[in-house]
Formats: C-alpha cells, sequence, structure tokens
C-alpha cells in the first residue's frame, strides 16, 4: 500500500479531476487531502475516498506537506500537486523507483517563458546556495516518493513551510546519506488557476528570502532564527507575501 498527499489550497476548481485521476491510476492507496484554505474543496472532496485534514491557520505549501507524511499510514508516501501536472507512465516510472527520496526533473511542456526564465534562474541560485546540491537538475517538481521514517528522522530540519520545502527536503536527505534518485518526467504547465503565476513577484520575493533563511539554519547562526524580532519580522513578511 501507498499512501498519497496533496496538498489543496483553494483548489476546488482542480482537485476533483485529480482525486478521480490518481484514485484510477493508483489502487488501493490511501489519499490525505490537506486542507488550509477557504474555498469549497472540502466539499468536492467528500464525494471521493479520501482522508481529508482541515487546517483553521494558513499551513503554506511546505507545511501541508509535512503534515500530510506525519498523518500517512504506509512506509512510502507519495507527494503531488493538486493540479496533476503528470501522467501515468511518469506515476508509475516514480513508483518503481527504489530510493529513500525520488525527486523529478522535469520536461516541462506548455510554460511561459518569463516562468521559464526564473525557474532556470532559481536553480543556479540555489545551487550557489548550496553547492553539494549541484547534480541536482530540478528542485521544485510538484511530484516526490518519499519514505516516510528518513522524512521524520529529518522533521525537526524542515524549517520552511512554503515553496522552497523542496529544497529543504532534499538537502536534509543529503546532508544524512540517504539515497536519492533523480527520475525524468514530462511535466504540462497548465496556467490557469496557477497559484504562482497570479501573484508571481510575491512567490520569487517569498522565496528568496526563504533560501537565505536556509542558509543561515545551516550555518553558526542559526540562533538568529528563534530571536524575537527575527520571529516578528517573519511573521509580518509572510502575512504580506501569501
Amino acid at each position: 500500500m501507498l499512501s498519497i498527499v496533496i496538498p489543496a489550497y483553494n483548489e476546488e476548481k482542480r482537485i476533483g479531476k485529480t482525486v478521480q485521476k490518481i484514485s484510477s491510476w493508483i489502487s488501493p492507496a490511501e489519499i490525505l487531502i490537506i486542507f488550509d484554505g477557504n474555498d469549497r474543496t472540502p466539499d468536492v472532496v467528500k464525494n471521493f475516498p479520501v482522508k481529508l485534514y482541515v487546517s483553521n491557520v494558513r499551513l503554506g505549501k511546505g507545511g501541508a506537506l509535512k503534515r500530510g507524511i506525519h498523518y500517512s499510514s504506509f512506509k512510502k508516501v507519495l507527494l503531488v500537486d493538486a493540479d496533476l501536472p503528470v501522467t501515468k507512465d511518469d506515476i508509475d516510472k516514480v513508483l518503481k523507483t527504489d530510493a529513500d527520496l525520488v525527486v523529478t526533473k522535469r520536461k516541462i511542456i506548455g510554460m511561459p517563458w518569463k516562468r521559464r526564465f526564473l525557474h532556470k534562474t532559481f536553480i543556479i541560485l540555489t545551487k550557489i546556495f548550496f553547492p553539494s546540491l549541484v547534480k541536482f537538475s530540478d528542485f521544485q517538481s510538484g511530484v516526490k516518493l518519499i519514505d516516510k521514517e528518513k522524512a521524520l528522522s529529518i522533521s525537526d530540519e524542515l524549517i520552511i513551510n512554503d515553496f522552497l520545502f523542496d529544497v529543504n527536503l532534499i538537502y536534509a536527505f543529503k546532508r544524512r546519506g540517504y539515497k536519492i534518485k533523480e527520475v525524468e518526467i514530462s511535466y504540462i504547465h497548465d496556467e490557469n488557476d496557477s497559484k504562482i503565476s497570479k501573484k508571481l513577484i510575491k512567490v520569487i520575493i517569498l522565496m528568496f528570502l526563504s533560501l537565505i533563511k536556509l542558509r543561515v539554519y545551516y550555518s553558526p547562526f542559526r540562533s538568529i532564527l528563534n530571536t524575537k524580532i527575527f520571529l516578528s519580522v517573519q511573521n509580518y513578511i509572510l502575512n504580506k507575501l501569501r
């Protein structure tokens, strides 16, 4: 058996189709929907055999994934985005790969040039901040397969709750010497209802600040992150950018 975690912040327009597809592709499986929004997503998913977890506070994508991993029941956990921008064949390819963490590098189809440019720039910037990740081709793909036990063992290091969670996860696994494999998949970009495209500037700023935060965490200056001043500034920034 397999657990499948889908973070769903205001995904009422897409989540039904995604759950229908993923449940037909992988059966039997435990599907967990982590909802932290304010739309009708819960009403949509209640018609499907899924486990719905509702948070009354904003978790962020990373926060939702962390909660989903914690709630999952099985050894292997598949993390997928709510728009499910991949094919069944690619999902099968990921599931057949033996590793503690399977990450995917995207052969992107249909992404606007501006998003593609920023995507490539982010990869370069991440490798500058974290040189040990230089061999990875992609960090933000919305499909990953993870060993739950290994994920729980590094849970204290998963400090990022937003879009940079993927980098945080990969780097933590890398530092522990866990087995990571990268698999190429086709990634069908859908600009409709894309949350990143709708607030692109805010997302760019948030990801850059998160990158700095993660680098500080893995430095002698880690204690700064626990000061009242930092926490106050962080909360203010998150309220503005989320």
